[in-house]
């Protein structure tokens, strides 16, 4: 019999070798766990490097020579992924690591051509633009870019794997629970949150699959009604929505990821849109002002109800405890001072730099 270090299952030898030759051979390396449990729980970086030194020796005994020599390669291909000079291909999704300091990068698979800050196709415009130049150019001057309208804005502004740094032109108001293809790493779509089975977080009672998400994420606000994110947004909104009010599509044309079947594909939303929602759905709206609460990290708690503030002092860990005699009003103010002293907004949501 033998055992992984990361739990306590046995398995039969000749179970274990068929296990890891058909995870070596057909899947991903992050699917290279115990065949029992399906411990250890993969998205802990540090975790998966322990894991793996121990399980190199396991395997070294046990797979044909050709098995282990694959898996070794798919070892190396993990660890150059964290090198800050990786970059992934946005035309073939081939990854490479890039050495050089011009923004224009040509990829080795493919020999198309993109931008290595933006990861764009390159376009001419953007030799001597910054990133942010360029993607005011094409506001102002490209037809299809303004055709898209918002639409194009959710797309350009989509999912970024915070592990593997892989890009997704997708809208994050999908599924929040979102599993990166390339590298299997579970995060909240809306605040690169992990996912986890078995939680790191001390205190934490969840049992489960859960993530631990901040008070401005995409995965709470995006319960709110329009017009309340609208009043949290104030004047910054009104910037942002004037120049595409008059888009006008019957369906919103929003690109996210389905499940159908055992398959997931990256389909347009299709969902009816709303009136004065600049061509989009209820939903993808909702995820627009979110987007630009977040990049200018606005704080959503001033607008809590009573019943929401003690929730979200359960959920961050504040002390609830009320002073003998203390009225509503008291109770309510000092709760919100602690909340916003001690529970500062997420580090890991997408802000304005």
């Amino acid at each position: 019999m033998q055992s992984l270090t990361s739990c306590q299952c046995s398995v039969c030898s000749g179970c274990f070798k068929q296990h890891f030759t058909i995870a070596v051979r057909d899947k991903h390396i992050r699917d290279m766990v115990c065949p029992v449990c399906w411990e250890p729980d993969i998205n802990d970086p540090e975790h998966l490097n322990s894991y793996f030194s121990t399980l190199d020796i396991q395997l070294r005994d046990c797979l044909e020579p050709d098995v282990y020599e694959l898996f070794h390669k798919k070892l190396t291909e993990q660890a150059l992924i964290k090198d800050p000079k990786f970059l992934w291909c946005s035309h073939c999704s081939y990854g490479f690591i890039y050495d050089g300091d011009q923004l224009k990068v040509t990829c080795l698979q493919c020999r198309n051509s993109f931008c290595a800050q933006c990861k764009k196709p390159w376009e001419a415009q953007h030799a001597g633009l910054s990133c942010e130049q360029f993607q005011l150019w094409k506001r102002e001057n490209d037809p299809e870019y303004q055709r898209q309208g918002l639409a194009g804005y959710l797309r350009d502004n989509g999912i970024t794997c915070p592990n593997c740094r892989f890009q997704y032109a997708l809208a994050r108001g999908g599924c929040m629970h979102f599993s990166c293809s390339q590298c299997r790493y579970q995060f909240c779509s809306g605040c690169n949150n992990p996912f986890h089975t078995t939680c790191a977080v001390a205190q934490c009672s969840v049992t489960g699959l859960h993530a631990h998400h901040p008070r401005d994420c995409l995965f709470y606000l995006r319960d709110w009604e329009p017009s309340r994110l609208q009043a949290l947004l104030q004047v910054c909104v009104q910037a942002h929505t004037n120049s595409h009010t008059h888009i006008h599509f019957r369906v919103c044309g929003v690109i996210e990821q389905k499940d159908e079947g055992a398959h997931q594909t990256d389909s347009a939303c299709g969902a009816q849109t709303q009136p004065g929602q600049a061509g989009l759905c209820e939903k993808h709206y909702r995820e627009y002002l979110v987007s630009l609460i977040n990049g200018y990290s606005i704080d959503p708690a001033p607008l809590f109800n009573f019943n929401e503030l003690l929730l979200a002092c359960r959920r961050y860990q504040v002390e609830l405890a009320r002073g003998e005699g203390e009225d509503d009003r008291p109770y309510y103010n000092r709760l919100m001072k602690k909340l916003l002293e001690d529970v500062p907004l997420g580090d890991k949501v997408p802000r304005k730099k």
